[in-house]
């Protein structure tokens, strides 16, 4: 059933407001008819009692005299409320009854030993009767005295009763279904502002906010949250036009660089030392870009969730020994030097491509921040199983160290603002931790350089 929002509130509540029309009725159909019952059975006592002080016994003989009470009208003629009276002997024989029974008799139960009220029809009509053993001093039970009383009134109540409800019932439905239609439409006239206002937004037009509703609802936290996302979506936004510039900067400053060493060294002959030399140009070039670009591979298998993670002893010195050496062009032309204060045996269990990356990562930062004659030590503790990664560099300023493995954060650190960056690559290095099981934390200090911890569980 494809209804509006507000249709279905309408629907959802008139069945709710159903339902609890029916259980109120039925309790109060239920109280009328207890009711009215008692008040038969009221009536039906009284006459007993009134009747009963007529009534003596002789031994096991009834004696009882025709006085003004059992003479009166009611029971002399079928009224519009007539009292049926009759008197039964122990044997079930009929030994009087009021004359408006004329040659009618009144049910009656074989049992004589106690009081019995019940209903039965007597002439085509509903009576309430109630059944009452005459008994002797002795307590011998020698007849019983039966009254009815017609229902004819209490039945028209229950029955008009009836009527009025199920009459009312749907005209109370339809009533109840347009007010809380019209409630319902009046309740989400904001929820429609919100989305006439979102539908004015776009990838390129989420500046304007949305308003905020007057009354501090759930509505008003719902357009305060929007309201965030779409803030954190523009700042996302605009740190990644901030990095397609960045990357494309990067690319194409060493791409430039190639190209020129290329254009020079086919103007004419050169001697090999000059064509070594410029062939190692080129390669920190690419390496450059290669570096670039294996970043935005892993960004990308990291956003689809398609990395496979393969977990195996891995030789923690002889890895940083191959990243050294992948940096030493770097490095020298710096004049760092990186320190592997790391016994040759050491093996951790990680992924070994996501691992190498990491150091990748860590290396590069520290070789592209780093001030010159500069020193990067690893240093490995085996009691606790943590590796440092430190360096004498500028630091990073404490008020941006929490937020140094965001995506896309960049700090800008003194005395490098020469230095691109993606703003990726600690990121990464975070996030390819945290799927290994390597916890990761940094500290640093300002011209004192930065270490990096990783801890490794087991």
């Amino acid at each position: 059933m494809n209804l509006h929002f507000k249709n279905r509130i309408a629907l959802f509540n008139t069945v709710a407001a159903a339902i609890t029309m029916l259980v109120v009725f039925a309790a109060v159909y239920a109280v009328v008819y207890i009711t009215t019952y008692r008040h038969l059975d009221s009536n039906i006592l009284e006459e007993r009692a009134e009747l009963f002080s007529q009534i003596s016994t002789v031994g096991d003989s009834l004696v009882f005299s025709l006085n003004a009470e059992w003479e009166e009208m009611e029971h002399n003629r079928a009224e519009v409320d007539p009292i049926f009276l009759q008197m039964v002997d122990d044997r079930g024989t009929v030994i009087f009854h009021s004359r408006n029974l004329e040659n009618d008799k009144l049910q009656f139960a074989d049992s004589l030993t106690e009081e019995l009220f019940f209903n039965v029809e007597f002439n085509g009509k509903k009576i309430r009767q109630g059944q009452f053993p005459i008994k002797t001093e002795g307590g011998k039970i020698i007849g019983q005295l039966d009254i009815g009383i017609s229902q004819v009134d209490s039945i028209l109540i229950l029955t008009n009763l009836r009527n009025t409800f199920f009459a009312a019932f749907p005209l109370m439905l339809l009533f109840f279904y347009g007010v809380t239609s019209l409630v319902a439409s009046r309740s989400i006239a904001p929820v429609k502002q919100l989305i006439a206002y979102a539908e004015k937004m776009n990838y390129n037009n989420i500046d304007p906010r949305l308003p905020l509703p007057v009354h501090h609802d759930e509505i008003y936290h719902l357009t305060t949250t929007i309201n965030a996302l779409l803030e954190r979506i523009e700042t996302g936004r605009s740190r990644e036009k901030q990095i397609t510039a960045d990357i494309s900067h990067e690319l194409r400053t060493p791409l430039t660089s190639i190209k020129g060493t290329l254009e020079v060294l086919i103007r004419k002959t050169r001697e090999p030392q000059q064509y070594e030399e410029k062939v190692r140009q080129v390669i920190l070039e690419v390496d450059s870009i290669n570096h670039i670009i294996n970043q935005l591979l892993y960004l990308a298998r990291l956003d689809s969730g398609n990395l496979s993670i393969v977990k195996k002893p891995v030789n923690l010195y002889d890895m940083l020994l191959a990243v050294k050496n992948r940096w030493r062009l770097q490095m020298n032309s710096k004049q760092m030097i990186l320190k592997l204060d790391i016994p040759e045996d050491t093996v951790v269990q990680a992924d070994f491509g996501l691992l190498e990356m990491i150091m990748e990562n860590l290396v590069s930062n520290a070789v592209k921040y780093g001030y010159k004659q500069g020193q990067l030590v690893c240093n490995w503790q085996a009691d606790t199983g943590i590796l440092s990664i430190s360096d004498n560099g500028p630091g990073i300023p404490q008020e941006h160290l929490p937020h140094i493995f965001n995506r896309f954060y960049r700090v800008d650190v003194p005395g490098s603002t020469l230095v691109q960056s993606t703003g990726l690559g600690l990121y990464i290095v975070k996030m390819l931790a945290g799927i290994q099981g390597i916890q990761i934390q940094a500290d640093s200090q300002i011209n004192r350089g930065t270490q990096f911890h990783l801890h490794f569980n087991g």
